[in-house]
C-alpha cells in the first residue's frame, strides 16, 4: 500500500532516459512508516518529539509518497484527519500466502528453524502473520474505498498485472494528474508499464543482488521472485487450497469480493 499527499506530477520520461529508480532497489526509493519511522529512525526521534527527516517537508502542500504495509486499523483516525490519497494492492490469498513463505524462506531464523508450508497454511487462516490478518487486513481499505472512493483506490495485483495500461491510466486520474488522451499521453503510460513491470524491475542486477538490503536483513533478491498469477498450485496440495478457499469465501462473501471461488 502506498500513501501520497496531493498534488504529484508525472515525470518527463524519455525512452533513452534511465529508469528514476535506478541504480538503487525501487522499494528503497520510497520511505516506509514501518521501517524508517519505526526501526530505523525510532531510536533518534527521542519519543516522539522529533519529526524523521523523511516526513519533514519545507512546503506542506508538496507532493510525497509514503509506503506501508500498517492495517488500516491503525492508521484510519490519522487517514481520516489528512489529505493523504492511499492506493492499495491486494493479491490473491493463495498466491499473497506462497509469496509470503518464500520471502521468509530467505530468514536466517528461518533457515535454523523452517517454517513448513503446512504450518504457514494453518497460521495463514488464523490470521497469524506480519501486520496482522491478511482478510482484515484486505476488507477494512476495501470497505474504505467504497465509502470513500476520492480517497482510497483499491485494486487487485491481478488486475495490474493484466489491465496494466488500463490501471496506470486510472491512477493518474485519481492522483489528480491525468494523461491526455493523445498520442504522447499513450506513450507515457507505455513507458511506465514497460518501466515499472515484473520483467524490467527484476532484470535489474541490484535485484538480483545477494547483499542484505537496509530495509529488512534479507537480500534484494529476496523482493522479486516470479511474479506470477496462479503459482501457489505449484505449492500448495489440494486440501490447503480447500482451506484457504474456505476462509476466504467465509470472510469476503459479504462484500462480493472472493476472488472468483
Amino acid at each position: 500500500m502506498a500513501q501520497s499527499h496531493p498534488p504529484l506530477h508525472h515525470p518527463s520520461l524519455s525512452t533513452t532516459s534511465k529508469p528514476p529508480f535506478s541504480p538503487k532497489p525501487p522499494q528503497e526509493l520510497v520511505p516506509s512508516l514501518e521501517t524508517n519511522l519505526y526501526v530505523e529512525k525510532g531510536s533518534e526521534l527521542d519519543g516522539g518529539k522529533k519529526t524523521p527527516e523523511f516526513l519533514a517537508v519545507e512546503d506542506p502542500q508538496e507532493g510525497r509518497i509514503l509506503a506501508t504495509h500498517i492495517p488500516y486499523q491503525i492508521l484510519g483516525d490519522i487517514l481520516n484527519s489528512s489529505d493523504c490519497k492511499v492506493v492499495y494492492v491486494t493479491r490473491n490469498p493463495k498466491d499473497t500466502l506462497v509469496s509470503l513463505w518464500h520471502f521468509l524462506q530467505k530468514s536466517s531464523d528461518v533457515e535454523k528453524d523452517p517454517w513448513e508450508v503446512e504450518a504457514a497454511v494453518d497460521q495463514f487462516c488464523r490470521g497469524v502473520v506480519p501486520f496482522g490478518p491478511y482478510y482484515d487486513h484486505v476488507l477494512a481499505y476495501r470497505q474504505e474505498s467504497l465509502n470513500r472512493p476520492e480517497k482510497v483506490f483499491f485494486l487487485t495485483y491481478e488486475e495490474l498485472k493484466e489491465k496494466s495500461k488500463n490501471h496506470v491510466r486510472k491512477l493518474g486520474e485519481f492522483l489528480g494528474c491525468p494523461f491526455d488522451q493523445s498520442e504522447k499521453g499513450e506513450e507515457k503510460i507505455d513507458e511506465i508499464v514497460k518501466m515499472c513491470s515484473f520483467e524490467t524491475l527484476s532484470s535489474k542486477e541490484v535485484n538480483k543482488s545477494e547483499e542484505k538490503s537496509s530495509v529488512f536483513p534479507l537480500p534484494y533478491s529476496s523482493f522479486f521472485r516470479k511474479g506470477e498469477i496462479g503459482d501457489y498450485k505449484n505449492y500448495l496440495e489440494e486440501k490447503m487450497i480447500a482451506k484457504i478457499d474456505g476462509v476466504t469465501e467465509e470472510k469476503f462473501h459479504g462484500c462480493g469480493f472472493t476472488y472468483g471461488i
